[in-house]
């Protein structure tokens, strides 16, 4: 009796034993990065929602007649992202007499560009997401108002689904040899951030020195605002200021957009 006794008791050890060994093991696989199934199955189905976004470019034909559009179509973008399927449009309005008098007195022609973002889920209407102009009003010499070629990106930096729009352009009315003044935006749903500056024009190619760590103002050692140093005012920007809250990516990425077509051309 006493032999079953421990027999029974012996058994009973080795039972649990192994239940621990087993339950061990599988904590030591987890521990050493062995995922869960169900965790797996949800990080899969979270990266499947974002899609990369793949940007083609559009025509005329691509524009629901029922957009009014302001102008002349200059470029057409299309993408599907978090917001659906996106149109992206540009618009020139080409200088024309006006009858309106500048802050000196002076009256000349006017010419105004357009960008627009409008997207649509299924088969709703497409809406308008928001609308950039901008332009050059009664100038009595010559204008400049375009897209600068090119120029246009459709990214997704912060890798959240809704893409980032980039434009650049540049404005001007001038009789001389001075340089545009160009404006980079980009947009990523109703958020805009801009650097605002001087294009580089007139100057030899060899006196380009503008890169990503000196194209600010605000920071360029020795340089005022309000003094008499123009040379260093062309090829740069006036601040970062809009971009204090934007990903750091989007700060990046503007960087290298302006010094790329900060070089003026004429088109």
């Amino acid at each position: 009796m006493p032999k079953l006794f421990y027999m029974k008791k012996f058994i009973l050890l080795l039972f649990l034993a192994a239940i621990f060994s087993c339950n061990n093991s599988t904590d030591k696989k987890h521990a050493a990065g062995q995922k869960n199934p169900d965790t797996v199955a949800t990080t899969e189905t979270a990266e499947q929602t974002l899609k990369k976004i793949e940007s083609v470019r559009g025509s005329k034909s691509d524009i629901p007649e029922n957009l009014k559009l302001k102008g002349t179509v200059q470029e057409v973008w299309k993408w599907n992202d978090m917001l659906g399927e996106n149109l992206l449009i540009t618009t020139l309005v080409s200088p024309y007499r006006d009858n309106k008098v500048n802050e000196f007195g002076e009256t000349g022609n006017t010419s105004t560009l357009f960008a627009f973002l409008y997207a649509k889920k299924g088969e709703e209407p497409f809406k308008q997401i928001w609308m950039l102009t901008d332009g050059v009003t009664s100038c009595p010499f010559d204008i400049t108002c375009t897209f600068i070629n090119n120029a246009i990106k459709i990214t997704d930096l912060d890798n959240d689904g809704t893409a980032e729009i980039t434009v650049q352009y540049k404005l001007a009315c001038r009789s001389d040899v001075s340089p545009s003044n160009m404006k980079l935006i980009i947009h990523e749903g109703a958020d805009k951030f801009a650097l605002r500056g001087l294009m580089w024009y007139g100057m030899p190619d060899e006196n380009f020195e503008i890169k990503e760590d000196n194209a600010n103002l605000e920071t360029l050692p020795g340089y005022k605002k309000g003094s008499d140093d123009y040379l260093k005012e062309m090829g740069r920007y006036e601040s970062e200021n809009e971009f204090t809250n934007a990903p750091v990516a989007f700060l990046h990425h503007a960087r290298k957009q302006w010094v790329q077509f900060v070089k003026e051309v004429n088109e």
